[in-house]
């Protein structure tokens, strides 16, 4: 199953988020269930086209690879909504999403069309 994700391209925004922000409580990474094009990617996140609006795609079975944990988490304003979760140290224990774990997220997507392809290696 292909997943998108949204972000913005500078100056908008700072392109595509690949660590959680736990300052304000995240304990997962947003996306979108299949391939949409920017531009609905845009309307399902922000309710509005942004000009700077991006998407990059992935797969659930590469996210997988790495251990995330990837579920189907529908909201009121976004059915295709997705949760990615950091791999777990122990039962419950979520791992800390760090500069590494960020650079495997970041390598099992799009880059010029393409899926990445470090994902697996």
């Amino acid at each position: 199953m292909k997943l998108t994700q949204y972000g913005e391209k500078p100056p908008v925004g700072d392109g595509f988020r690949d660590k959680l922000r736990p300052e304000i409580g995240e304990t997962e990474i947003s996306l979108i269930l299949g391939e949409v094009d920017s531009a609905a990617a845009s309307m399902l996140v922000t309710k509005m086209f942004q000009a700077g609006a991006d998407r990059r795609v992935t797969t659930a079975e590469q996210l997988r690879a790495r251990n995330f944990r990837v579920v189907h988490s529908p909201t009121r304003g976004n059915p295709l909504h997705v949760s990615v979760f950091p791999p777990d140290q122990a039962p419950d224990e979520p791992a800390d999403w760090d500069d590494a774990m960020a650079d495997a997220f970041n390598a099992c997507f799009t880059e010029d069309g393409n899926l990445g392809g470090d994902c697996l290696e």
